[in-house]
């Protein structure tokens, strides 16, 4: 079943004029990118990479995947996705296979692995073998730029959505701004909830210790991110200083990054990104890789894409979503949400 045509359209959408904020920046959503491959067989695949920062972005993207990436996903092979997910990494050494030239591999590694779970009329959870029906899932919602009563609010509300633990962000000015915004949240959401704090890069490594020390005094389950996502000198002075567990992730590219944290004893908790890690292939490569050296796997997002993939790992520890909306598929049970059954990627 060979791929006949990709389509690529650029999503654009107005910046918000009031964006949500953490530690290190605003994220106004400036839209996405929607990619489809189409096979001889009529069987299609889609996936959506959102790239949210400046306008233009999602035009930049989808010019990248237009000229540089699509040119050999025509007339591959759909049952290789891991196949041309390996030709699409070497394509793009020349000028480094991150940024976005990682964005545009992930969308298409997504849209392939859609196609072949729909082809074959199961969802990838079930084709690449299953560990889970639900995973345990979490409500980010605590952005930088509330007040402290907005915070209190919005994290209640996820719990009384029925979720067992909230993340917020933290990486004020100053610790004992940190602190007063983890005891505020923690009066809103009681004692038996969890709570992970995340300062989006945005500390020095002596800071981070420092406000680690605070945030494993106040009970919370982990320290997300603290400082720039590259320093692996620093994140291993972190976890050998801390017994908060530290995690990060989100913004590290390729499994070789990966690899690299874990032999140092840098990561207790792994968190990749769908479209910074390249797509579902590199997420299950990432996540067994962790499973062998015993760091559980929080997702970075809460997408069907990801909860595939975390149906599939032993090690598999957290979903990240926000609040529940009305006509939302996702649906919580006991904490948990059910892993969609739908062929590729899709929900039902």
């Amino acid at each position: 079943m060979r791929v006949t045509a990709v389509e690529i359209t650029p999503v654009p959408r107005e910046p918000s004029p009031d964006p949500i904020r953490d530690a290190l920046q605003a994220l106004p959503g400036t839209g996405s990118v929607r990619v489809v491959v189409h096979t001889e067989e009529g069987v299609s695949g889609s996936a959506e990479a959102w790239f949210g920062r400046i306008r233009g972005a999602p035009e930049a993207l989808a010019a990248l995947i237009e000229h540089e990436l699509k040119p050999l996903v025509l007339g591959a092979d759909v049952g290789q996705v891991r196949g041309i997910h390996e030709t699409l990494l070497r394509e793009t050494e020349y000028h480094g296979s991150s940024g976005l030239a990682m964005f545009g591999i992930s969308a298409l590694d997504t849209a392939l692995w859609d196609c072949l779970g729909r082809s074959l009329g199961v969802s990838c959870g079930k084709l690449w073998g299953r560990v889970h029906d639900r995973i345990p899932a979490y409500a980010m919602v605590g952005w930088l730029n509330y007040t402290d009563d907005e915070a209190q609010r919005i994290c209640a509300q996820a719990v009384d959505q029925g979720f067992r633990a909230v993340k917020i962000k933290v990486g004020f000015p100053t610790l004992k701004e940190d602190t007063r915004r983890v005891e505020v949240v923690r009066q809103a959401i009681g004692e038996g909830t969890g709570l992970m704090v995340d300062a989006n890069q945005s500390l020095t490594t002596k800071e981070a210790i420092l406000r680690g020390r605070a945030f494993q005094d106040l009970g919370c389950l982990w320290w997300e991110e603290p400082i720039p996502a590259d320093d692996l000198d620093g994140y291993a002075a972190l976890a050998e200083a801390l017994d908060i567990p530290v995690a990060t992730g989100e913004n590290l590219y390729t499994a070789a990054d990966f690899a690299r944290f874990l032999r140092r004893d840098a990561v207790d908790i792994i968190q990749p990104d769908l479209r910074r890690a390249g797509g579902p292939t590199a997420l299950l490569q990432i996540g067994l890789m962790a499973a062998a050296f015993r760091r559980p796997y929080a997702s970075h997002g809460g997408d069907p894409i990801q909860m595939n993939v975390m149906s599939c790992l032993p090690n598999a520890m957290y979903l990240e979503t926000g609040l529940l909306h009305p006509g939302s598929p996702l649906k919580l049970v006991d904490g948990c949400v059910p892993v969609p059954d739908g062929p590729g990627f899709g929900w039902e």
